[in-house]
C-alpha cells in the first residue's frame, strides 16, 4: 500500500504520539513553536514527548499553509484554540479528510469541535478520533482501542487502513455528537476524581464518584440527543475510567493538586500549564445544565469551586447530603 501524506495541526504530546502512531505514513506536525520544529526535523524527537523518537517519514512545520498538500488533516490543539487556528488554516475549496482529536467544548458558543470545524472551513469531511489514550503509552506502542466516528462506514474503513500500527484498534461508530461528548464531559470528573485522591478519600469514594459522574453523562448525552449506547463504549465509559484512575492525566493531577494546596490561585496557576481541558469544558457545561435544568450536582460542584471559590469540603457535603432519590432516572 502506497504512503499516504498526513498532516497533524497541533505539536503537543498528542499531536506527537498521533504521529509516531501513523508514521509508517508521511507525516507533517504543524507546530506554531519553532524550537519544536527543529527538534522535530533535526533530532527526530519532541521534547514534550519523553523515550519517543521519530523516523524519517515525520517533518515538522510552522507554516500551516504546508498542510494543505495532504490528505488527510489530524486536529490535536485544545478546543479553545481550534476557532482561531482553523480561520488561519482556511482556504477556499478544501477536499482534505479532517479527523478532530481534540477533547473538549467553546466556551462562548457551547459548540463541539466537529461544529467548530464545520462551521469555519465549510466542510462536512470531518471524522472524530475519541478513546482511552494516553499519549505517552501511544506513542510507545502500548496497547489501546479508540472510537472514530464518522458518517459513513466507508470512511471509518478509509481512515483506519492509515493506522497500519496493530497496536491501536479502532472501531466504527456514527455517533458523532455522543463520540465527542463523552471525551469532553470526562475531564470535569477526572478533576473530581483527583479531588478525592488528594483529600484521601479512599477507593470506595472514587468508585463512586466515578459511576454517579457516568449517570451525570448520560443525562447531558439524552439532552444532547446522543445514542446512549456511545456513552457505554470506548469513548465514554472507557476514557472516563482511564482519566479518573491516574495521575497522568493532567485534570486528575489538577484536582489532586487544588484539594492538597486548597490556598492556590486556581486561574493564575491554571496559566502555566499544558491546556486543562476540564478546567474549561466544566465553564460551557455549567451553563448548559443550568439554562436547561439538567441534574448534573457533581459537575456544579466542580465549577463552584473552580470558579465560586466554594470549599472543596462544604461542596462534598452538599453532595452526600442531597436528597435521596432512585439510583436510576425515571
Amino acid at each position: 500500500m502506497s504512503k499516504k501524506l498526513i498532516g497533524i495541526i497541533g505539536g503537543g504530546v498528542w499531536g506527537s504520539a498521533l504521529a509516531k502512531t501513523l508514521s509508517e505514513n508521511e507525516v507533517l506536525i504543524y507546530a506554531r513553536d519553532e524550537n519544536i520544529v527543529s527538534s522535530i526535523n533535526n533530532y527526530k524527537l519532541n521534547p514534550k514527548l519523553k523515550y519517543v523518537t521519530f523516523n524519517k517519514n515525520v517533518k515538522g512545520t510552522n507554516i500551516i499553509s504546508n498542510l494543505y498538500d495532504c490528505e488527510y488533516v489530524f486536529i490535536a490543539i485544545p478546543t479553545k484554540e481550534i476557532r482561531q487556528v482553523m480561520k488561519i488554516y482556511k482556504k477556499d475549496n478544501l477536499k482534505q479528510n479532517f479527523i478532530i482529536g481534540s477533547k473538549g467544548i467553546e466556551i462562548n458558543t457551547k459548540k463541539f469541535p466537529y461544529d467548530i470545524v464545520k462551521e469555519v472551513l465549510n466542510t462536512e469531511n470531518i471524522s472524530v478520533l475519541s478513546g482511552p489514550c494516553f499519549s505517552s503509552e501511544l506513542a510507545q506502542n502500548m496497547p489501546t482501542a479508540a472510537t472514530l466516528a464518522a458518517h459513513k462506514k466507508e470512511t471509518f474503513d478509509e481512515l483506519n487502513s492509515l493506522f497500519t500500527n496493530k497496536n491501536i484498534r479502532l472501531y466504527y461508530s456514527d455517533d458523532i455528537i455522543g463520540c465527542q461528548l463523552g471525551g469532553a464531559l470526562k475531564n470535569i470528573y477526572a478533576i473530581a476524581s483527583g479531588i478525592s485522591m488528594g483529600l484521601n478519600l479512599g477507593d470506595n469514594a472514587r468508585s463512586s464518584l466515578i459511576t454517579r459522574s457516568f449517570s451525570e453523562m448520560s443525562r447531558f448525552a439524552k439532552f444532547m440527543k446522543a445514542d446512549p449506547q456511545t456513552l457505554f463504549g470506548l469513548s465514554g465509559l472507557g476514557d472516563l475510567i482511564l482519566t479518573c484512575n491516574s495521575l497522568k492525566s493532567r485534570n486528575t493531577s489538577f484536582g489532586q493538586l487544588i484539594a492538597s494546596q486548597q490556598k492556590i490561585n486556581i486561574s493564575e496557576h491554571i496559566k502555566t500549564q499544558e491546556t486543562t481541558e476540564g478546567y474549561y469544558t466544566v465553564q460551557a457545561v455549567f451553563e448548559i445544565l443550568n439554562d436547561n435544568k439538567i441534574k448534573m450536582p457533581i459537575a456544579e460542584a466542580i465549577y463552584n469551586i473552580l470558579f465560586k471559590k466554594c470549599i472543596i469540603n462544604d461542596e462534598i457535603n452538599n453532595l452526600l447530603n442531597r436528597p435521596t432519590t432512585y439510583e436510576f432516572d425515571n
